[in-house]
């Protein structure tokens, strides 16, 4: 009797455990299943499980390029690129030292998690990143920054012409903040979810447009109410109806609370949004405006800077 006693109480705990095994394998192969659809890849669940471990997953777009392109290190980044591309790279390393410079001013310097920048077609990088016309992006669970350079503008970037340049540069200046401002965020413990799409982008035009004269006119659409462009899609639908510029108001809306509240205001929106919880209690808490005050405030701020002019 004490035998089969043993044998049931053996027996239950591995039925429960084989019924929540399976669960949790049910589990992980739908998260596999959405990962790769999301993605587009074919990864295994081992793969995956890693990648976010280590927060740092390779697309298999990704490994081609790396595979078939050179590689030169500059600190923690890891170049990638063509032949083609070969002159470019003493350019590149001394954007690089520019975006460290300036980033620095508005986080104090962040971790040097390693990051990827690879040289890529146009056409891989709208099919990466998924957005429309894009010709640089930065992924925070890739760690990857990829820019492209279009070969008619290659000479001219080389041959440091004003127009090629400042759109070569700034691809790499505005990428890499975003690369900061992600590591900023980790380091404060909270999630880049919590943080309005015209927020992260502001920053990273306000660091991409350094030393370059931006005018307001210059935007000659509507500005939006900003929480009508506070995520990814309703920012770029935004930007493909025609009706406004999401970068430009968004470069203005942050250039406005570094003018007026100091360099630190960004670092101290991070904290804040951290404690919060609530990207829009932060701001409302820092500045002591409501949101729509707020807005009205950032467009009488340039157009007195116009009056005056």
């Amino acid at each position: 009797m004490k035998g089969a006693k043993r044998r049931v109480w053996l027996i239950i705990p591995a039925i429960i455990f084989g019924f929540y095994l399976s669960r949790w394998v049910g589990m992980a192969k739908s998260f596999q299943d959405e990962f790769n659809e999301r993605t587009g890849e074919h990864s295994s669940f081992l793969v995956i499980a890693k990648s976010f471990f280590n927060q740092n997953f390779d697309s298999e777009l990704e490994k081609e390029y790396k595979a078939a392109g050179k590689n030169k290190q500059y600190k923690q980044v890891s170049i990638y690129y063509q032949e083609k591309d070969k002159e470019l790279i003493p350019l590149t390393i001394e954007t690089l030292k520019w975006a460290e410079e300036k980033t620095a001013e508005l986080f104090g310097g962040t971790k040097n998690v390693p990051i990827d920048l690879i040289f890529m077609s146009k056409e891989d990088i709208v099919q990466d990143s998924k957005i429309e016309e894009a010709s640089g992006y930065y992924s925070d669970f890739e760690k990857v920054i990829a820019v492209s350079v279009d070969p008619e503008y290659l000479e001219g970037i080389l041959q440091e012409l004003e127009t090629p340049l400042y759109f070569f540069q700034k691809s790499i200046l505005h990428e890499y903040a975003h690369y900061t401002t992600f590591m900023k965020i980790a380091e404060a413990e909270t999630f880049g979810d919590l943080f309005p799409t015209w927020f992260l982008e502001g920053i990273a035009e306000y660091v991409g447009n350094d030393k370059t004269e931006v005018s307001f006119d210059s935007n000659p659409y509507e500005a939006l109410p900003l929480k009508e462009i506070s995520w990814d899609n309703d920012f770029h639908e935004a930007r493909h109806a025609g009706i406004s510029e999401p970068y430009l108001q968004s470069y203005f809306t942050v250039n406005y609370l570094i003018k007026e509240y100091g360099i630190n205001v960004v670092d101290e929106l991070i904290d804040r949004t951290k404690e919060t919880e609530d990207f829009y209690v932060a701001l409302e808490q820092l500045t002591g405006k409501p949101i729509a005050v707020f807005e009205k405030d950032v467009l009488d701020y340039y157009q007195r800077l116009d009056s005056v002019r």
